[in-house]
């Protein structure tokens, strides 16, 4: 409790309802201090009942890679972990979830026990040789326990590009959010926005309409509804960008807390207030929280502005995840995608000449 320096207690001037107190309001933001790694290859593991396991294999000439100097940013780990969940969802994706996954593991991180299995490996007393067996044993994980990880963290990812974009004006990618994939079910939060229906109480309440006319109206949608099935809508009847404080409200719920203590930064032995980070899966939802703060109020959300490490958005090609290089990128690097850019230029080019001598000959 406060106290002056009589011992007479003071009362706070904080209002508890309203306040909310930040990190940058109690001297810094909270960092992540994390150690990768990487394991050459993996090997099956039964569990009990229909449970599968990847564990590493390990043995010498097969040592892990350390990452000493934390070799993948949050965006960089964000973005693969985004990818992977865009194949292993993809209906014409032919190859099996399990290599994608082994995949990831080997070019990017091993997923989980981050601060624990890294602390073994270097540690100077560690020997591949008499240590190998247990190292295995104790990072090994889940297939399913991943893919249950993965699904969360990517529809809350393509919630977040989705808002963004409606942001702009762009509601494609939200009026098709609850569409499943081949393992992920898809997300309803846009799916009221496409019926008016839903909407008939809100107005009452808000004086937009009389009883006698919501009932006329129920009546009415009652019957339009027995001709017209829900596939045959194909827009909004509202305008999600309306309703934005909702949608975000509903987007931070889905992000999970985090737990923080103090740590001490192998870059340069500071003690630091830091994020406890166990997996690859706390790397990337603290970077989509920080996303979210980065946002702006909503009539900025959409802007393209320009961050230090680059904005993470989505190819308006492939659709998967990437790191911009600049404001005007909206294509990805890949070279399919980048012809598809260069293919929407040309008619963007064309459309403009023909509008340029349309006004011409008007002139004339």
């Amino acid at each position: 409790m406060p106290y002056d320096g009589m011992g007479n207690y003071i009362e706070s001037k904080a209002d508890n309802t309203y306040d909310v107190i930040g990190f940058g309001d109690v001297g810094g933001i909270g960092q992540l201090i994390y150690h990768t790694f990487r394991f050459k290859d993996y090997e099956f593991e039964e569990g009990t009942g229909a449970t599968w396991f990847l564990k590493p294999i390990v043995y010498k000439g097969m040592e892990p890679d350390l990452d000493k100097a934390n070799g993948f940013s949050g965006k960089e780990l964000f973005r693969e972990l985004y990818n992977l969940g865009k194949k292993i969802n993809d209906f014409s994706e032919e190859r099996p979830y399990v290599d994608l996954i082994i995949e990831f593991c080997k070019d990017m991180a091993h997923p989980y026990y981050i601060d624990t299995v890294y602390s073994m490996i270097a540690d100077e007393r560690f020997d591949i040789i008499d240590d190998g067996e247990m190292l295995e044993r104790d990072s090994m994980f889940s297939l399913s326990t991943f893919m249950r990880d993965l699904e969360f963290f990517y529809t809350a990812a393509q919630f977040y590009f989705a808002l963004k974009k409606v942001c702009i004006g762009d509601g494609d990618d939200a009026f098709d959010l609850a569409h499943e994939g081949k393992f992920f079910e898809g997300l309803p939060h846009f799916e009221k926005y496409k019926h008016e229906e839903y909407f008939q109480e809100y107005k009452l309440e808000k004086g937009e309409i009389t009883p006698q006319e919501l009932l006329a109206e129920m009546i009415a949608d009652k019957e339009k509804a027995k001709k017209q099935k829900l596939q045959d809508v194909t827009w909004f009847a509202r305008e999600p960008f309306d309703y934005y404080e909702e949608l975000r409200g509903q987007l931070m719920d889905m992000i999970p807390d985090f737990h923080m203590r103090l740590k001490v930064n192998p870059r340069n032995n500071q003690v630091v207030f830091a994020a406890d980070v166990h997996s690859v899966f706390d790397i990337a939802w603290y970077t989509l929280a920080r996303m979210i703060v980065d946002f702006g109020p909503p009539e900025e959300g959409g802007q393209k502005r320009e961050l230090k490490e680059g904005i993470l958005i989505t190819c308006l090609h492939c659709g998967e995840a990437f790191i911009r290089d600049n404001n005007r990128q909206l294509y990805c690097k890949k070279d399919e995608c980048q012809k598809a850019h260069n293919a929407a230029r040309q008619r963007k080019y064309r459309a403009n000449q023909k509008l340029t001598e349309t006004k011409t000959r008007d002139k004339e």
